[in-house]
């Protein structure tokens, strides 16, 4: 259900666009030649006003190893783990796919206003690649008096913006660091970033300009926290398996930056000599840490350090009210901020806990790294040690802790005291909320309206009916099935998305693919009974207010939606679970009604901005932006086995001749059907 207003409204929102178009042509100051190219790698620095840099990286994606020769005598000697090209993972010996040979990727840490500049080739002989720069919307704008493009063309979204890298090629990506604050990119193909194409990208201002400046001491590189939960197989034979065997879909173990022991010391006992992922501090200070879930599957991700506390700072590159937390759960493509203060505190060294929730838990998936005192290059209570006379050169990580208290062990609880982002969980006492919390920055002002220009009720669902991928009429339909081989199928409001042959960026507004919505159904089927496919879009006029009412009704198990939205960022204004008790469904109609009836809560002081949130099972999200970048934009569920199912939409912003021209020569691709024989 799409709701307009008045044309009015959408004039003056589309007027506004054209009158700071025409002030932006107006500039005499554009991009024009910058520096020489500076090697990715050095472009992390402190940022002042004017010095811009055009950053060049070179991604090589290949097949590759967990625990290769390149290891040597990994674990056993622990600096091995680190050596070049060792990818350790969690011990275990399993196919991925890296960047040259890393995992997580090479970072990009620049500064706001930087050029970026990414060469991806791809070695992968088994099929096409893109790369997506998660939170990095590709709008341009001004920043310090430059004008800047917009690049909608650089989004890597395989038959949206772009056609699949072919085995062999490369592709130039280039686009501008306008979006500060923690970011990151992974492969938008396939199952490609569930294997290991992904890596962490930080956006810094200079100071004074980033809405914490005051608040701490250091903000290091070496504090990203890379989260993925983590399979013992390729992905997309544990999808295979999963959609056609009747397997599970549940995570055998998490990753803290690519590194961690399998937690489970009977089915890997082998595993247990892997390092932790160590962050050192020294006392006295205060730390940004920048946390990010890059996982694929339902495990939100508990993240709580041992007698320290956490002030949130920012969430999805954006500032946040500073909220002091004991804890704060990240769910997939998000990222947290916080701020670690080691003043007052014992020193030593602590355990950082990564809890996995949901999916995590019948294998009770979960990691922890080390959150270590030094002083002067030297750690607090190393214990006293003797080298073996096998050669071993190191301390292992099972002496060196030793003193340290025990492990926590695993729950799905939450730890004492204030949570950010609980699982579940309407906003209220200690489990704060999304839609709790507050930015410093307002909301503007044409979104604080009783109505959007357009309200999009979409309902995301696992629904239970017949999907003739994964089962057949004639030989092992879905209903004859039994009940724990009933897989069931992720849709938007009762549709599975398909994509079309030819990136919609190069369409020219011809679809090659039959385009559909509950409003434009599909016609002779009803999609409420049977099973439909189509190419999922809405259109809404450029400059125009968006309203989206997020459900999750919640009639399949627990299953917390993470939803992304490409080429914008909106404003959380309400979140909530109705009946508040888990597996208590509720209806995509029930939730209209309650907005008809003004039940629906919205909050419009200066709520928090993201670009991806999640639904609460059995609950609704409310977001609103404005639909200032021409172009087509993908919105999906970011857990792996759901997009790929079908669980994604496509928002089409402004007309054809609102979109920015392709690059030149920039390459098509499509169907192709000869009619000669």
């Amino acid at each position: 259900m799409a709701v307009a207003c008045q044309c009015s409204a959408v004039c003056a929102a589309t007027m506004v666009a054209l009158v700071l178009a025409a002030a932006i042509a107006t500039l005499t100051s554009v991009i024009t030649a910058q520096e020489p190219p500076t090697a990715g790698s050095n472009c992390y620095r402190k940022c002042v006003p004017g010095d811009r840099r055009l950053c060049h990286f070179t991604f090589e994606v290949h097949p590759y190893q967990t625990m290769s020769r390149a290891c040597h005598n990994c674990p056993r000697n622990a600096s091995d783990c680190s050596l070049p090209d060792c990818v350790p993972g969690d011990g275990v010996q399993r196919r991925i796919i890296a960047i040259n040979k890393q995992m997580p990727g090479p970072p990009i840490q620049v500064c706001e206003g930087d050029t970026i500049v990414v060469d991806v080739k791809n070695l992968l002989p088994d099929g096409g690649l893109t790369v997506h720069w998660h939170g990095l919307t590709m709008l341009g704008g001004i920043r310090d008096g430059i004008q800047y493009p917009s690049t909608p063309h650089m989004d890597g979204t395989p038959g949206i913006t772009q056609c699949p890298i072919h085995f062999g090629g490369s592709f130039r990506y280039t686009f501008y660091a306008l979006n500060p604050g923690t970011h990151w990119y992974h492969a938008h193909t396939g199952f490609h970033r569930a294997d290991g194409v992904l890596g962490a990208i930080v956006i810094r201002q200079p100071p004074g300009k980033d809405h914490a400046t005051g608040l701490y001491d250091y903000d290091l590189p070496q504090h990203t926290m890379v989260i993925h939960d983590w399979l013992h197989m390729p992905t997309e034979d544990k999808f295979v398996l999963r959609h056609h065997g009747g397997g599970d879909d549940f995570p055998e173990s998490m990753l803290i930056n690519g590194l961690g022991p399998h937690q489970n010391i009977a089915a890997t006992p082998t595993s247990a000599a892997m390092p932790y992922k160590r962050f050192k501090v020294s006392p006295g200070a205060r730390y940004r840490f920048r946390i990010i879930n890059t996982g694929i599957l339902n495990c939100p991700i508990t993240v709580h350090i041992d007698e320290h506390q956490l002030t949130v700072i920012a969430t999805d590159g954006n500032p946040v009210v500073p909220t002091n937390a004991s804890s704060v759960v990240v769910y997939s493509g998000e990222r947290w901020d916080v701020i670690v203060k080691t003043e007052n505190t014992k020193v030593g060294t602590f355990w950082i806990s990564f809890m996995g929730g949901v999916d995590c838990a019948p294998s009770s998936a979960h990691q922890f790294a080390l959150f270590e005192y030094e002083q002067v290059g030297q750690f607090y209570k190393t214990p006293a040690y003797v080298k073996q006379q096998d050669g071993q050169q190191e301390i292992p990580d099972s002496v060196l802790l030793r003193h340290m208290p025990p492990k926590p062990v695993y729950t799905e609880a939450p730890p004492a005291g204030v949570q950010v982002n609980s699982i579940n969980s309407a906003c209220y006492d200690d489990l704060i909320c999304v839609a709790g919390l507050r930015s410093p920055v307002p909301m503007p002002e044409v979104l604080r309206t009783p109505r959007a220009n357009f309200t999009f009720y979409l309902a995301f669902e696992m629904r239970q009916i017949h999907n003739a991928h994964f089962y057949s009429r004639a030989f092992y339909n879905f209903e004859s099935a039994d009940e724990d081989q009933q897989i069931p199928t992720p849709q938007v409001n009762n549709l599975s998305f398909v994509g079309p042959s030819t990136p919609l960026l190069l369409s020219g507004g011809r679809y090659d693919t039959r385009v559909c919505s509950l409003e434009n159904p599909i016609p002779g089927r009803s999609c409420h009974d049977d099973y439909c496919e189509c190419l999922h879009m809405y259109h809404v006029p450029l400059g125009a207010t968006v309203e989206m009412v997020f459900i999750d009704e919640g009639q399949h198990g627990d299953e917390n939606h993470p939803i992304h939205l490409h080429g914008h960022h909106f404003w959380v204004v309400g979140m909530d679970r109705p009946n508040d008790v888990v597996g208590a469904a509720i209806t995509r109609d029930e939730v209209i009604n309650l907005d008809r009836s003004g039940q629906l809560m919205r909050n419009f002081y200066h709520p928090v901005r993201k670009d991806t949130v999640t639904i609460p099972d059995g609950g609704y999200t409310v977001v609103r932006f404005i639909a200032d970048n021409p172009g087509y934009w993908l919105m999906h569920c970011h857990l792996i086995f759901h997009s790929a199912a079908g669980m994604e939409v496509v928002f089409k912003v402004g007309e054809v001749t609102d979109i920015p021209p392709s690059p030149p020569g920039f390459p098509s691709c499509g169907n192709f059907k000869y009619h000669g024989l």
